[in-house]
């Protein structure tokens, strides 16, 4: 799966591959190594093709790589320990609040665009990618929802991660620390939490997460598919 655009058959093949690693090995600590061995592998720019990955085995008819799937990141989420991929979220970058004189030491690389590529979890990363400026053309809102019903659809299979994803991006939500989300982002993250722990379904969590803030994206946005 070396290709730019993989074709359905490689990504299927690689989807295969993908679950075929992880049941060779019964302990989910080891198959949470290999899942994020998998993700670095691949590389940090092709962090989407992991999430397409997700998106074949979420539409598969294959209920136990789908299980063995969402109960690796079940591992994950009881560990804080989620395979993630970067985002450059230039959008959440902030100006110093003072309004007096600025010390040199507040001129990180941060008050000049270069926010932490802090690694995300496939759900913040679709939203993140959805709704700030980052190295990547913005993904589209149909895409975004597709993608991110699946996935849950895909996450709901495991009971931890089904409990556990809902309560970290609710945790997410109410962090300004950190800078890397923006208000929207965090308002996105909060529908999701709410709407996924209300057990509603994954087009309906994902419908809320648009619902959150029908403003499209600024003029003069590039939007692509994933």
């Amino acid at each position: 799966m070396t290709d730019a655009t993989p074709t359905p058959e490689a990504l299927r093949a690689g989807a295969d591959r993908l679950i075929s690693a992880l049941a060779a090995h019964s302990d989910p600590e080891y198959r949470l190594t290999v899942l994020k061995r998998v993700v670095r592998r691949l590389g940090e720019d092709r962090y989407p093709l992991f999430i397409r990955l997700l998106g074949v085995i979420a539409e598969s008819d294959d209920a136990r790589a789908q299980r063995l799937i969402a109960d690796t990141f079940g591992t994950a989420l009881r560990r804080m320990d989620l395979p993630g991929g970067a985002l450059s979220s230039w959008g959440a970058t902030r100006l110093p609040d003072s309004t007096g004189p600025v010390a040199v030491s507040s001129l990180s690389g941060h008050f000049f665009g270069a926010t932490p590529r802090r690694l995300l979890g496939p759900v913040e990363y679709l939203t993140v990618w959805h709704l700030q400026r980052t190295q990547r053309t913005a993904l589209g809102a149909a895409t975004f929802r597709t993608a991110l019903s699946r996935l849950i659809a895909l996450l709901n299979r495991s009971e931890d991660a089904r409990t556990l994803y809902p309560q970290k991006l609710a945790a997410d939500a109410q962090n300004e620390l950190e800078g890397a989300y923006t208000r929207a982002t965090r308002d996105r993250l909060a529908a999701i939490a709410s709407a996924w722990r209300a057990g509603q379904s994954p087009d309906a969590v994902a419908q809320a997460a648009l619902a959150a803030d029908e403003t499209s994206h600024p003029s003069g946005w590039v939007v692509r598919d994933l």
